[in-house]
């Protein structure tokens, strides 16, 4: 049997709980919903680094999806890790992007930047091979594809960073900044629809 004391240990805990609690939770109501979220996305760390795969569906028109993820030149203006994102050169073969950012995850820092060749297949898919940055190694594809409404995107990479990235908890920061990424590109489309 539980003494009176301890009862009311047990029911002062609980209070304070509800009290700190409650306007956490309220905040979070008040808070929108990610269009991507950590669960969407599956980071996996390899031998050589890291792959990322995730795949959404976006209530906007193919044609707006891809005016989004080409507009390179303006996608530090909405990508929260981006500071610089620029066309060095257009040719019939694609494109060559540079990118600097940052991510933040708790008590560590990455800074990032990386130069990307980018074949463009219009409306359906980039293919994107890296050239420059503190990587040794950066692939990817984007594939985007009309469905019932809306588009279908999904994106893959391979990456094996130049830098230190904690090896437990690396999959999941990559997992949360790529949340974050695709929730901001996703909030674009929205916006430009």
């Amino acid at each position: 049997m539980v003494s009176e004391a301890c009862m009311r240990k047990i029911i002062a805990s609980l209070l304070v709980a509800l009290v700190v609690l409650l306007p956490i939770e309220q905040a979070r109501a008040d808070v929108p919903e990610p269009a991507v979220r950590s669960h969407d996305v599956v980071a996996t760390r390899t031998d050589q680094g890291f792959t990322v795969d995730v795949a959404f569906v976006v209530q906007v028109p193919v044609s707006v999806a891809w005016a989004v993820i080409t507009d390179f030149q303006h996608m530090a203006e909405f990508l929260p890790n981006l500071v610089l994102s620029q066309v060095l050169e257009r040719s019939q073969q694609g494109l060559r992007v540079r990118q600097k950012g940052a991510t933040r995850f708790g008590p560590f820092h990455f800074d990032f930047e990386y130069i990307r060749d980018i074949q463009v297949f219009p409306e359906s898919e980039l293919r994107a091979h890296g050239v420059g940055g503190n990587f040794k190694r950066v692939d990817s594809i984007t594939r985007l594809s009309a469905v019932a409404g809306g588009t279908r995107l999904e994106y893959h990479v391979e990456a094996q960073p130049d830098f230190w990235v904690p090896p437990l908890i690396g999959p999941l920061i990559l997992r949360d900044q790529t949340a974050d990424q695709f929730s901001a590109l996703v909030d674009e489309m929205i916006r430009r629809r």
